[in-house]
């Protein structure tokens, strides 16, 4: 059996390559062939904030292979695990820490999501938050734009002046931090918000016409990044999972409705987009990507890992 480290995981991808995985895989899904197994998940009291216990999982037919992800993820620090199976006759394929995976991932998404649905021409992007997957949110859109600049916001403005050092030093892409959300959004037509909030702080008026606007961080039923009223004009709104939103975006709940109701209709999938079955309108007011994770983004990961399986 295999056991990939965290170190093995950052030394054998590429994030251009899992978002080329990532493609073959959701083209998988809008076939018929690979699937989500619902994310489950649970929270608790954790000092000032919150703990949070998540699995999922997926598996694609077409590639032979079937994985489990768990992972804890608290104020304090997280570690997550992969388990890999052959979905023909069951076997293992082998064990990885899903720390560096899941950067990976969830990078990756944001870089497929932006690659359909950002005008093709925008070369700016704007990261509102400076944690520890921001730096790979930035390398996931340059992978897919030709980016000029970086606009950087985060609450603690140390940490956003320390990223820019970091898209500086490792990506060569000019960068600039600003005191407010007002200013990090102005003009810019690719917006990644990865943070933590609990209270919505985007609005409409802070994105440009014809924004695209990829909201990845705030994946717990409480948290909420943007203003839920800025999908009323939203040409597109496009979710990784139907399943994990209707049960965990607040966002997309206050907008859509009940995990129950009938008002979904308009929300599409971003493998139908891949597909070719919706696509970005010509001039929106903006599109919006929630992405709240799911295991054919960590099936992914996983098939480079295992040696790319058709």
């Amino acid at each position: 059996m295999n056991l990939w480290t965290e170190d093995d995981v950052r030394s054998r991808l590429t994030l251009s390559e899992v978002i080329g995985s990532l493609e073959a895989v959701l083209s998988h899904e809008a076939a018929g062939s690979a699937w989500n197994l619902d994310k489950t998940m649970t929270t608790w009291p954790h000092g000032e904030g919150r703990g949070s216990a998540h699995a999922l999982g997926a598996l694609d037919r077409e590639a032979d292979l079937a994985i489990f992800k768990t992972w804890v993820n608290t104020p304090a620090g997280a570690s997550a695990l992969m388990t890999m199976f052959t979905a023909g006759d069951g076997a293992t394929l082998g064990v990885a820490e899903a720390g560096a995976a899941g950067a990976f991932r969830t990078a990756a998404i944001a870089g497929v999501a932006t690659r359909w649905l950002a005008a093709p021409d925008a070369d700016e992007l704007a990261v509102l938050g400076a944690g520890r997957q921001a730096l790979r949110q930035v390398e996931a859109i340059a992978a897919v734009r030709p980016l000029r600049r970086v606009r950087l916001w985060n609450r603690t403005a140390d940490r956003a002046h320390a990223l820019a050092e970091q898209v500086q030093d490792r990506l060569g892409i000019a960068t600039a931090v600003t005191d407010t959300v007002e200013e990090v959004t102005r003009d810019v037509r690719i917006v990644t918000l990865i943070t933590r909030a609990q209270e919505p702080f985007l609005r409409l008026e802070h994105l440009a016409s014809g924004a695209h606007l990829n909201a990845v961080g705030a994946i717990l039923p409480s948290h909420a990044e943007f203003d839920p009223g800025l999908l009323e004009e939203s040409a597109l709104t496009v979710v990784d999972s139907e399943a994990n939103a209707r049960r965990g975006s607040r966002e997309l709940r206050e907008h859509f409705g009940t995990v129950d109701s009938d008002g979904w209709g308009t929300l599409r999938s971003l493998c139908d987009v891949v597909a070719g079955k919706a696509e970005r309108p010509s001039s929106p007011r903006c599109t919006v990507f929630k992405g709240m994770g799911m295991g054919l983004s960590d099936l992914a990961v996983a098939r480079l890992l295992v040696g790319g399986r058709s």
